[in-house]
């Protein structure tokens, strides 16, 4: 009698531990930060070394042995919530920005936003 009370209060207690509760997950964050302030102020007839300051150092340039493209790519999946993905591709031609290819929505300026005023 006294092994099927022990049996039982192993199983439960095996079981419990496979319960429904959320663990804790480290947040995982890969790639360059990319700001949409950083993308939108990325110009056509900027030099590659003024795309490295503004941007950091690409994940990946001259890919595939192409000098005229850089790939910069971030990648966040928080421990609670949704993964976050962004991506910025900036061509060159002529040692120059030719155009920013980029999944990252554009910055509201500031004259954008509505404003209401109360009147009190």
């Amino acid at each position: 009698m006294i092994k099927i009370l022990i049996s039982i209060a192993v199983a439960a207690s095996l079981l419990s531990a496979c319960s429904g509760f959320n663990q804790f997950r480290l947040d995982v964050q890969q790639g360059n930060v990319i700001d949409a302030t950083q993308v939108a102020q990325i110009q056509p007839g900027m030099t590659p070394q003024q795309v490295r300051f503004l941007m950091g150092t690409p994940q990946i340039d001259g890919a595939f042995k192409r000098e005229d493209r850089w790939d910069y790519v971030y990648y966040r999946r928080p421990g609670i919530g949704p993964t976050e993905q962004r991506r910025v591709t900036v061509f060159f031609e002529n040692g120059v920005v030719s155009y920013v290819d980029s999944d990252v929505p554009q910055p509201i300026a500031l004259d954008e936003y509505p404003v209401e005023l109360d009147d009190n």
